[in-house]
């Protein structure tokens, strides 16, 4: 799993961990969820949720909402999401913005993989309904993904964008996902 960070609407130019970069507040990003190794065919990467931290702890009670219940938070009218649950990618965007006293935000994001036979992994996203049907469990794993710093403003050039890694957490999660393959195509 990789949550990788663009510049641009194609999701075409990646912003690097080797390269210096600004984001103004209100400038937009845009987000890549990206499953490796899994059949697209057979399994889609879905985001149930992201939300941004000051400091670099998922769990910080400081945060702001980007994506809830697979869909976009409501109270951010600057998120888009792109794709969510129709292949091993997701993506979305939204608008930078800052917490009041902090320079820098990180984005963590909550995520499974769904098995496309017999299920709908798609999102069916409402303004104002954030309630999605209940799937059963056995046809997905959830894991937990974090990027950054993102730096804002022009006077703290020299950060950089780096990605986490979750090995221990994609290491149970492709063993589920062989399982849930296996177990296929016993059936």
């Amino acid at each position: 799993m990789r949550m990788i960070p663009y510049q641009d609407a194609g999701f075409r130019f990646p912003l690097t961990s080797t390269r210096n970069i600004e984001i103004e507040i209100d400038q937009r990003l845009y987000v890549e969820l990206r499953t490796k190794g899994a059949d697209q065919r057979q399994i889609s990467t879905v985001v149930d949720s992201c939300w941004a931290t000051p400091i670099n702890l998922a769990s910080y009670p400081v945060r702001w909402d980007v994506i809830n219940a697979e869909c976009p938070n409501p109270a951010d009218g600057t998120v888009e999401m792109v794709q969510n649950g129709i292949s091993t990618v997701s993506q979305f965007s939204f608008k930078m913005f800052t917490f009041t006293n902090f320079t820098s935000i990180y984005l963590h994001c909550q995520l499974h993989l769904c098995l496309l036979r017999h299920n709908n992994c798609t999102a069916h996203c409402y303004p104002g309904d954030l309630r999605r049907a209940k799937r059963d469990v056995s046809y997905h794993a959830t894991t937990d993904i974090s990027l950054g710093p993102l730096t804002l403003g022009p006077h703290r050039r020299g950060r950089t964008v780096q990605r986490s890694r979750a090995t221990g957490q994609l290491t149970s999660l492709m063993t589920l996902l062989i399982s849930l393959l296996t177990a296929k195509t016993l059936v």
